[in-house]
This record gives structure tokens, sequence and C-alpha cells, in this order.
């Protein structure tokens, strides 16, 4: 084969195999240099670098150039950085690193010695306090807890017999050792729950900027408490906030809290507080309808929802609370008439009983006319005409 022909064959387009061993025959700088198949190229570069066919440090170069020509972010060209070391970095920064590491060094081998010097319950040792029951601490060997002085040493040398077990009094050992005893350990405290949360801050001393942070950070805590659903501690925090810097928004965040423990009381003036500050604000309108709804004020409650709904009529809170309000007020509209019938039949009912009234105490008067008319004619017909029995005739009513 002449080498016009060879020459001819490598200038013609070859099929590219990627899963195939790549031939000899293409670890060449004229089938390199014509290759413009990227993932090819990688490939022979990769057999370059293992050194299978023999080590060509020239031709890797070349490849590699054309490659970075091709496509300069090729991932066969990434290169790997080298572990620094003293040769790697300049004096002065390698002189730093290693005084920073002596200094680190220096100082753990300072704490270590100073805790294995000092134990953490040497004071309880000394004041013979017994450790912690549960707890990995001891007490060293040569320091008991128990004082010389407490020791009660029996006097009597143990039975060394079986027959003089029969003889040992196991009752009066334990009366013995009862008395020994001495308790003096303190009285357990029971943990009764959490420390109550201050509801003021003092914050006399810090400037505004400080002031308004801690105030931001005081409502936060209240809106994590609020989504655990510790309403509680909520309001406590929503206080410390407010006593700081009172804002709307910590207003109103309180006032739903208020409403989730059902202090209508407090949740109403809260609410007020708000409108107080910024006047229509919608949430405190619905939150203090809300409140309204549950203290029975109907009216008041549609009131504060219509205005609502007027800047936002697409408020489904707003609408659902209104069509359950606007029921309540239908149905206690026919207690009402029902009502003022009741009165107006006892109205009737009074005028009657007057009228009642009215005829016995007539009746009432002729009776005692009539009464005081016949004692009259009594006393005449007796004392004047001596007429007797037309005297007890007019007594005849």
């Amino acid at each position: 084969m002449s080498a016009d022909e060879l020459f001819s064959r490598h200038s013609q387009p070859t099929i590219v195999e990627y899963s195939g061993k790549v031939p000899v025959e293409h670890l060449d700088y004229d089938y390199i240099e014509k290759c413009k198949d990227v993932k090819y190229l990688e490939k022979i570069l990769k057999v370059l670098r293992s050194g299978d066919e023999g080590v060509y440090p020239h031709l890797m170069k070349f490849c590699e150039s054309h490659l970075e020509k091709l496509d300069p972010k090729s991932r066969a060209l990434r290169k790997e950085n080298p572990v620094a070391t003293a040769a790697s970095l300049p004096k002065e920064e390698w002189t730093q690193i290693v005084d920073e590491l002596t200094t680190w060094q220096e100082e753990v081998k300072r704490t270590e010695n100073s805790l294995k010097q000092e134990t953490i319950y040497d004071a309880l040792v000394k004041e013979n306090i017994p450790p912690v029951r549960g707890s990995n601490c001891f007490v060293p060997v040569s320091q008991n807890s128990v004082p010389n002085g407490r020791r009660n040493p029996s006097k009597c040398a143990l039975p060394r017999d079986y027959r003089e077990w029969d003889k040992f009094d196991v009752e009066k050992e334990c009366e013995k050792i009862d008395e020994s005893v001495v308790n003096t350990d303190p009285p357990a405290i029971l943990n009764t729950g959490y420390p109550k949360i201050k509801t003021k801050v003092d914050v006399s001393l810090l400037p505004q900027q400080e002031k308004l942070l801690l105030a931001n950070r005081e409502k936060d805590k209240g809106n994590e408490a609020f989504r655990a659903k510790d309403y509680g501690e909520a309001v406590a925090y929503y206080s410390r906030s407010l006593s700081i810097i009172p804002t709307v928004a910590a207003y109103n965040n309180r006032a739903q809290a208020q409403i989730n423990l059902k202090n209508w009381h407090n949740a109403m003036r809260d609410c007020q507080r708000v409108l107080e500050l910024e006047p229509g604000n919608m949430k405190a309108l619905l939150r203090r309808a809300t409140v309204y709804n549950h203290m029975g004020n109907f009216q008041l409650a549609a009131d504060d929802l219509r205005m609502v709904l007027r800047d936002e009529p697409h408020n489904v809170t707003a609408t659902q609370l209104l069509s359950e309000v606007e029921k309540k007020l239908s149905e206690r509209q026919p207690e009402q008439r029902r009502k003022g019938k009741k009165i107006l039949i006892q109205e009737i009912e009074e005028e009657d009983d007057n009228s009642n009234n009215e005829t016995t105490a007539q009746q009432t008067g002729e009776m005692f006319l009539s009464l005081e008319k016949s004692i009259v004619l009594f006393l005449i017909y007796t004392h004047r005409h001596r007429d007797y029995k037309h005297a007890y005739q007019h007594l005849r009513f």
C-alpha cells in the first residue's frame, strides 16, 4: 500500500464507534487534527493519558489543544488541583498556618490538663453529698461520701458458725441500722411548670432602633407560639412587644389570640385600640364583628361586616359570618314580635283588673252606706220613738 492511498484513507470520514476500542491508527496528528467529534477526541485523550499504547506527551498536548478549540468546557480538560503543601504556598502564609495550629494545640492541652486536675464534683465530695443518681459521675475511692464520725461499726463479731446464727436477732440489728441513718437530703422540689413570662420589658435605656428590633423579635416569638397553638404564651409575647412599641400588627395578633382563648372583653379592647390607631382596619373590623357575634350584639356585628365587604367584596370569611349573623337576626325578630303581643295582652288584662277593682270598690262603698243608714234609723226608732219592732227591721240588710 502506497503512502498516497494511506493518506486518502485517513482523509475519508470514519465511522466512530464509542463502545469499541480506539485503533492505534487514530493516535495520529493528522487524524486528531481532522477529527471534529468531541466525544471521540475525549476518548482518544483518555487512551493517551492511560499509557496503554505508549507515552506520547507532545501528542497528548496536541490533542488537548485541539479539543479545547472545539469545546473549551469539556470534562476531559478539567484538572484536579493538587493538595496544598509548603512548597505550593508562600512562605509567610505557611508560617501563619503553622503558628495557628501550634497555638490551638497548646490551648487544647492546657484545657485538658486543667480538667484532669479539677473534677466537677469536688465541692460535692467535700460537702459529703452523694453524686446524682443515674449520672456518670463517681466518687473516688479515697474520698467516701460518709464521714468517719457517722460510721457505726457493729461491736459484736459476726457469727462464724451455723449454730451462732440461731442466736442472731435480725430485728435488733435492723433497729440499730435505722437509728444510725440520718436523713440529710433536702426536700424534693416539684416542678410546677414553666416560669411565668413577664408581659413588660424595660427598654428605657435603649435607642429607638434597638427598641424596634426588640419589639419585632418579641412579636415573632408570639407568632411562633400562635402557630404552635399556645395562645396564652402568644398573648404574653405580644404584650411584651406592645410594652416596647405599640403597633397595629401586635394589637391585631393579640386580639386574635384572645378570641381563641374566648377572652371577649380583652379582644374587644385590642380591636378598639387598633381602630383608634388606624380607622377602617379590615382585620380589626372583622375580629370585632366576631367578638360582637359571640357576645350577642348581632346588629353591631352585621354593621362591621358590611363595612369590611364594602372594601373587600370577595372576603370569604366576612361573607360567611355575615350570613350567619343575618340568620340569627332573622330568628330573633319573630321572638321580639311574640314578646310584644304578650305585652299587649298583659295591658288588656291590667285594664280588666282595674275595672273589676272599680266595681268592687263601688259595691263596698254602697254596702257601707246602707249599713250606716240602717244604724242611723235604728238609733232614731229606739231613742226617739221607742219602736223597737221597726228598729230591728231596718237592721236586716
